[in-house]
């Protein structure tokens, strides 16, 4: 079960180097790769510490509001098959499983990209943060916590949902106010944007030399190497990891349930209770 608390088999502890895509170039620069090793080892452990940090404060404010955090993309009753967060575990273990696998060709470093892509965009996995900063800073828990960065269509009225860059601009800006200042800077470093635009936006080619953004709309074309990009792609799934770990522990903290007082919204605190269940979830 997807829910289940604890590791997937698919995760490995930080740091989990990514399986080489750089054999298209001619020749590896290893002090390079051994530099870009080194930061993403330490941006995981401070990446690690941060996000601890944000749980821990959001379940000393309320407990409640914490726990109800710990279940993104929670609209009601659903069919299975109707939350991306889950697809998000599927799709990052298909993906991986493909990269770890395949030959080094370009096949595999445009599936990469798509991994680093869908990482970037999985804003309904990264409600959970959200949500704890929301907690944190007294407002409580909401189904839709990045439903103000949604725009309407102003011709038809439709929604258009934010993109990676705007949810984690939001988090930065909200990690900033309540005080984490560390989990800010960690999501600044997360995702660089330009290699996301321009695979979001076909902007970009697979050459002998790394991926080259051509930037077709303006801005100057930049090379991405093969040994940024892997570091790059380390970091996300690293930092993936690293939160879908905590959540895993968090969920468990509810199995067996627990009982605790609490309230909705405004009005007396209730006796609660609240349990969580590997085969069926909350």
């Amino acid at each position: 079960d997807l829910r289940s608390a604890g590791r997937s088999n698919w995760v490995a502890r930080p740091p989990a180097f990514m399986p080489s895509i750089t054999n298209p170039i001619p020749q590896v620069n290893a002090a390079l790769v051994e530099k870009l090793r080194s930061e993403n080892k330490a941006f995981c452990i401070k990446a690690r510490k941060a996000l601890a940090g944000l749980f821990e404060a959001a379940k000393a404010k309320d407990q409640l509001h914490y726990a109800l955090s710990l279940n993104p993309e929670f609209h009601g009753v659903s069919d299975p098959g109707w939350n991306s967060t889950d697809e998000c575990f599927v799709a990052v273990s298909d993906y991986m499983d493909f990269v770890q696998t395949r030959k080094n060709d370009r096949l595999k470093v445009r599936v990469a990209l798509a991994l680093y892509c869908h990482m970037a965009e999985a804003a309904g996995f990264y409600e959970i943060p959200k949500n704890m900063l929301r907690v944190v800073g007294g407002e409580g828990h909401s189904t839709r916590p990045f439903g103000h960065l949604v725009d309407r269509h102003r011709l038809t009225g439709e929604a258009i949902a934010p993109n990676a860059n705007r949810v984690m601009k939001d988090l930065i800006g909200h990690c900033r106010n309540t005080g984490f200042q560390t989990l800010a800077s960690c999501f600044g470093e997360l995702f660089d944007y330009d290699l996301r635009n321009g695979f979001a936006h076909a902007d970009y080619v697979v050459w002998d030399d790394g991926i080259r953004l051509v930037r077709r709309n303006g801005g100057g074309p930049l090379l991405i190497s093969y040994e940024r990009f892997e570091a790059s792609l380390e970091r996300a799934f690293n930092f993936f990891v690293n939160l879908k770990d905590l959540w895993g522990e968090s969920l468990n903290e509810y199995n067996p349930p627990k009982t605790f007082r609490g309230c909705l919204a405004t009005g007396p605190q209730l006796q609660c209770k609240v349990g969580f269940d590997p085969k069926q979830g909350y």
